[in-house]
């Protein structure tokens, strides 16, 4: 009982995980878009409370990871002789903490320079600077290494194909941040 509940919290931490970052890549629209620095304020303050949900669901991630991986496949070598186990653990420690600690730390600045604008209209810098690919890269970058966390776990691959797909997945999400910050503020939809 004790290992499905772990599994079922296990999975479930890795769907808070792609779900906030996820809520803030799409709130994220609305920071390109918004034309006042109060606006601007209130979408990156909403974008970066999803940060609660990331980092309560990285911690539930490490606890039961930590135990399946002990009491679920141990063995006589250990679960972090497992490449899916140590690669994932790696992942969810080096890897996931880049958007909300960069991500966030951008956020933060860009809500108190929006909050010192007011209503009225956002200056061209503060525009730009909400749409910066040092924004919104590190941002995106949570969701690629999420699916990637995913795939290492229901696929279970090497030490090398796993160490690729964690790779690739987070520079995937950061390619696409950058990407879409990079878009001229009239197609921001």
């Amino acid at each position: 009982m004790i290992d499905a509940s772990s599994l079922f919290l296990h999975v479930l931490a890795a769907i808070g995980l792609v779900g906030g970052g996820t809520m803030q890549v799409l709130s994220g629209v609305h920071v390109r878009r918004a034309r006042t620095g109060r606006d601007m304020a209130m979408w990156a303050r909403f974008t970066r409370s999803a940060g609660l949900l990331i980092v309560g669901s990285a911690v539930v991630s490490l606890m039961t990871g930590g135990h399946l991986a002990g009491a679920v496949w141990g063995g006589a070598a250990g679960g972090f002789a497992n490449p899916f186990i140590t690669l994932g653990l790696v992942g969810l420690v080096l890897l996931a903490p880049v958007g909300p600690m960069v991500g966030g730390a951008h956020l933060r600045r860009l809500v108190d320079a929006a909050e010192a604008v007011g209503d009225a209209a956002a200056p061209a810098p503060l525009r730009s600077e909400a749409r910066a690919p040092a924004l919104w890269g590190p941002v995106h970058s949570l969701v690629g290494v999420g699916v990637g966390l995913v795939a290492v776990m229901v696929y279970k691959p090497s030490w090398l194909v796993g160490g690729l797909v964690l790779a690739l997945t987070f520079a995937a999400g950061w390619v696409s941040g950058a990407v879409v910050a990079a878009r001229p503020a009239d197609e921001v939809t």
